[in-house]
């Protein structure tokens, strides 16, 4: 129970890096703010346009990199969620035994 209680303290403290890089992380885009930074980049709905003009490749590689840090952050809550399902089995357990 005690390696499970220092893995959820471990895999919050990379959440709580994750959120506020990906918050401080711009990539240019005029939809990106502090409250929507859990979306992918191609969540946002881009404004529309007469002619298409392609991103920059700057702004395309900023954008996979961000996505990039997204995905990690679902795959750490993912993480954080089976440990807390996980160690309220175990004190589950403990307390009916």
């Amino acid at each position: 129970m005690i390696g499970n209680i220092l893995l959820l303290i471990f895999f919050l403290i990379i959440w709580w890096y994750l959120v506020e890089y990906i918050k401080y992380f711009k990539t240019g885009d005029p939809e990106e703010r502090d409250h929507n930074y859990w979306k992918f980049s191609y969540d946002f709905k881009p404004i529309k346009k007469e002619d298409f003009k392609p991103d920059s490749p700057d702004i395309l590689r900023r954008r996979r990199f961000r996505n990039r840090l997204v995905f990690l952050l679902y795959a750490d809550l993912l993480i954080i969620f089976i440990l807390l399902n996980s160690l309220a089995s175990q004190i589950l357990e403990s307390i009916f035994y």
